[in-house]
């Protein structure tokens, strides 16, 4: 009977297949139809200079996988990924800011970016079968559609969750979802290219001049060359954003030595589709796909019933597709959390650790489901009245300012998972002097390890500075333009979320390390 159960326990397993599939379904989604304009925007409407961005982020994307698979050598049986990474190879409270952040910013504005991401591309599904050039709904109450539409996708992903090959059988349908409209979109995009569809494409590298940034209060990213470079691979961050889950879930998988693998050959696999996206996405139309049909209906004449069937269902599964990586992070998020508990990690919910189950994580679904939903309500309120941004798209003016908030908060996320995946990268290269920690060395380590951290690093420090110095910028020239008020408020709002971002994660160390200041001085 008890080897009747083992057997059946070893085949609940997740298989090596499995772990790859779910590196793609997380790595792979509409990230890359969104963030494809923003850096053929960057990068001045150059076609080479946007597509040597995509290679070299892609490149440095790649050398950070191979890295993890020395680093993931280490930590076979546990799913905390980034957070036990950096326990691992940094210190203490190296360790305890990588958790805070995980389970108390990224997780919540995951589920906050993901779900108002599905929505914005739903709008654009919905255009395409009505042959509209324009998403917006013209209803007054549009953000809370969107807002009560998220809580709804968040809960039952979370329920989902649950059951480890409930949620794996849902990867495999996202996966299929996924793949037939990324085929779609490289072909739809040569064809309207070689019918002769318009771009904004430019032989020159064309920036606004640095002037505007006194009289029209333009941003550094839009008139420093460079800059928006730098700061638009933030983006394409995102685009990979949620790969290291699959390593958050080696307990559940039949041969947790094969897990690096599966990162890197998934991420290999995800970078040359992003390739072939990002040129199909910029040789025609702005960047995006939503602007196929401006130039499918109005430029090439082509029949309505050919646009419905082809972009508006390509736009549905884009959407479907997004699901797909929520499905990732509710079937991770809530077992890394159930560990933290059972480790003794996670003091909020200590008096629980006798109810926790890493095989179906219940405690840590109802924490996180409930704080998700409470942050993602906040999260929509800061972006639908503390932000401005009409130049986004056609989606309503409280949409355009909740989507172009995801989108900022989003790259902010990721590139902060990314910079603790970075460190993690960093105490292992210290480790290589120190020997220290037992590790299954691999031949090209410190080679790709050195990039990954380095390159990181200097697109970490611009993403960070560019929105304070166009604050300050903003502030110090006050140019005369009528949406002054508004632009000044978006930026202060920009900062303030950076902040947020910085100073949560660090918050408990602070108030132990005054605490222990007073006492000091109390005893004095």
């Amino acid at each position: 009977m008890e080897q009747a159960f083992n057997k059946n326990k070893r085949a609940e397993k997740i298989t090596f297949f499995g772990a790859l599939l779910i590196v793609l379904g997380a790595s792979i989604g509409a990230g890359i139809f969104f963030k494809s304009k923003s850096v053929l925007e960057n990068s001045g409407y150059n076609l080479a200079l946007a597509i040597g961005n995509w290679i070299i982020a892609c490149f440095s994307i790649v050398a950070m996988a191979i890295a993890l698979v020395e680093i993931s050598s280490t930590t076979k049986k546990s799913n905390l990924s980034i957070i036990i990474w950096n326990k691992v190879f940094n210190s203490e409270s190296f360790f305890q800011i990588s958790k805070n952040f995980i389970i108390y910013l990224y997780l919540p504005f995951t589920y906050f970016v993901l779900p108002v991401y599905f929505m914005q591309i739903l709008q654009d599904s919905i255009a395409a079968f009505r042959l509209e050039s324009t998403s917006e709904w013209n209803i007054s109450s549009d953000w809370i559609i969107v807002l009560a539409a998220s809580i709804l996708i968040t809960i039952y992903f979370f329920v989902i969750g649950l059951n480890t090959k409930i949620a794996e059988f849902h990867n495999k349908i996202f996966l299929i979802a996924k793949f037939l409209p990324i085929l779609v979109t490289i072909i739809v995009g040569f064809v309207l290219f070689f019918q002769g569809g318009s771009n904004k494409l430019s032989n020159n590298i064309t920036f606004l001049p640095l002037e505007k940034i006194k009289t029209k209060g333009a941003s550094i990213s839009s008139s420093l060359p460079g800059v928006g470079v730098l700061v638009s691979m933030a983006g394409i961050f995102f685009s990979y954003e949620g790969f290291f889950t699959a390593a958050g879930l080696q307990t559940e998988m039949k041969n947790p030595k094969k897990t690096p693998i599966a990162i890197l050959v998934g991420i290999g696999i995800t970078t040359i589709i992003y390739l072939f996206i990002a040129i199909a996405t910029s040789i025609v139309g702005d960047g995006s796909i939503s602007s196929f049909i401006q130039i499918a209906k109005n430029e090439l004449n082509w029949s309505g019933l050919t646009i419905k069937l082809i972009l508006g269902t390509t736009f549905l599964l884009i959407g479907i597709s997004l699901l797909g990586i929520i499905n990732i992070f509710t079937l991770w998020g809530p077992r890394a959390l159930e560990e933290l508990i059972t480790r003794n990690e996670f003091s909020l919910l200590k008096k629980w650790k006798n109810f926790t189950n890493l095989n179906k994580p219940i405690v840590s679904t109802i924490f996180l489901s409930i704080f998700s939903i409470i942050c993602l309500v906040i999260f929509t309120l800061i972006g639908v009245f503390a932000f401005d941004d009409q130049g986004y798209g056609n989606y309503g003016q409280k949409l355009n300012n909740l989507y172009s908030f995801a989108d900022i908060t989003g790259n902010w996320a990721a590139l902060i998972s990314f910079l603790l995946i970075a460190a993690a990268i960093y105490g292992c290269i210290r480790n290589r002097k120190t020997q220290k920690i037992p590790v299954q060395k691999q031949k090209y380590f410190l080679f790709f390890a050195y990039i990954s951290v380095i390159f990181i690093s200097i697109v970490l420090i611009f993403a960070l500075f560019t929105p304070v110095i166009d604050l300050i910028l903003i502030s110090l020239y006050k140019p005369q333009i009528y949406d002054f008020d508004q632009i000044l408020k978006t930026r202060i709002t920009k900062v303030v979320v950076l902040l947020l971002f910085i100073l949560v994660p660090s918050f408990p160390l602070i108030c132990c390390w005054a605490q222990k200041k007073l006492r000091i001085f109390l005893k004095k």
